[in-house]
């Protein structure tokens, strides 16, 4: 499953990355985010990658993050997390968990397993 607001950039289209990460035979960008420590919706959505992440390819160069708005606090999640579990076990309020993560519906419905979350204490300015 992937989230419809999965993004990441370029690193060749965009400037100020703080990481990149290069591109796996399988990746997803769930399975990208995982091993890289980034959220899966940490990059602005304008970048390279579509809305359903089918559009990269091994060995493809990517920005993971971009300078002053990268989340390098992060948790996958897990079966039978909840957005209160996760914001408790990082010690942050939900309302945090939210802003730092634009992908989660205010209900928190449309979290799922392997989905990889920010969980900085400090909102980052994603604009």
């Amino acid at each position: 499953m992937f989230s419809t607001l999965v993004t990441f950039a370029s690193a060749q289209a965009r400037a100020g990355c703080s990481r990149n990460g290069t591109v796996q035979v399988n990746d997803t960008c769930d399975i990208l985010a995982a091993r890289d420590g980034v959220s899966t919706s940490q990059t602005p959505t304008r970048s390279a990658v579509d809305s359903q992440c089918d559009n990269i390819f091994p060995g493809e160069n990517l920005c993971l993050g971009l300078i002053g708005q990268d989340c390098t606090n992060v948790t996958k999640v897990q079966p039978g997390d909840s957005c209160v579990g996760i914001a408790r076990a990082a010690g942050i309020p939900v309302p945090t968990l939210l802003a730092n993560n634009p992908n989660i519906d205010s209900q928190c419905f449309n979290i799922y397993s392997g989905e990889v979350l920010c969980t900085a204490s400090q909102i980052i300015n994603y604009s």
